[in-house]
């Protein structure tokens, strides 16, 4: 993903609106800004219309069971990527970098949320290199520890903090363990039940070792 800050001077006045915005990242993977992201009352019935659709793209890759899309979930987790996007390049040095999105486990808050969330380790990952242990790293791996799914994406040291059954949904399961067998982590492996069979399944067909053994308190199920 692409992050740009457009502006040499800031002019609250012209940002841009929160739907091309956002089109622009669902369509290029580039983020591009020239102030801080604002997602007008008048807009909202666009940009759930637009993140309706792109999720329904999204599931047609997910087996099992139809998801049902959560809207309220899909615009919060869109304006945690834009407020996350704006903080690694636009943001006053002194400006607060908390992120609000607090996990929920139901498989269509986790399928709606990663539509855009799935995004959001490359911004971690540009934070990481730019200050390993600055507060918006911390934020942002925080976030991504409480929204596996999109989580595993990111080379993350630390556990999930949520579970790892993703609302008991076989399809969200197997997608994590297709993500998972690219960046095999201790800690990121379920313990066991579905999930669990899921990921030694997926290992196994792509031929990559397994982790064996499992620290004690950090994975979860």
């Amino acid at each position: 993903m692409l992050l740009y800050y457009d502006g040499g001077t800031r002019h609250w006045l012209h940002m841009r609106p929160f739907y091309d915005w956002l089109d622009r990242v669902l369509t290029a993977g580039e983020s591009v800004q020239d102030a801080p992201p604002q997602l007008a009352p008048a807009e909202r019935p666009a940009v759930e219309a637009q993140l309706r659709s792109a999720f329904d793209t999204h599931a047609l890759d997910v087996a099992g069971p139809p998801v049902a899309f959560d809207a309220d979930i899909a615009l919060r987790a869109a304006t945690a990527l834009a407020r996350a996007c704006w903080l690694l390049v636009g943001a006053e040095e002194d400006e607060p970098v908390a992120i609000s999105l607090d996990a929920v486990e139901s498989p269509a808050a986790n399928l709606s949320a990663d539509v855009v969330l799935r995004f959001m380790p490359a911004v971690y990952r540009r934070a990481q290199v730019r200050a390993p242990d600055d507060a918006l790293a911390t934020e942002l791996a925080r976030l991504l520890r409480a929204w596996p799914l999109s989580g595993v994406l990111a080379d993350l040291a630390g556990a999930p903090t949520a579970p790892l059954d993703f609302g008991g949904h076989p399809g969200l399961q197997l997608l994590y363990a297709e993500r998972l067998v690219a960046t095999p982590r201790l800690n990121w492996m379920p313990v066991h039940g579905p999930a669990r069979a899921w990921a030694e399944r997926i290992f196994a067909e792509r031929g990559a070792q397994i982790p064996v053994e499992l620290p004690t308190g950090d994975a979860h199920a």
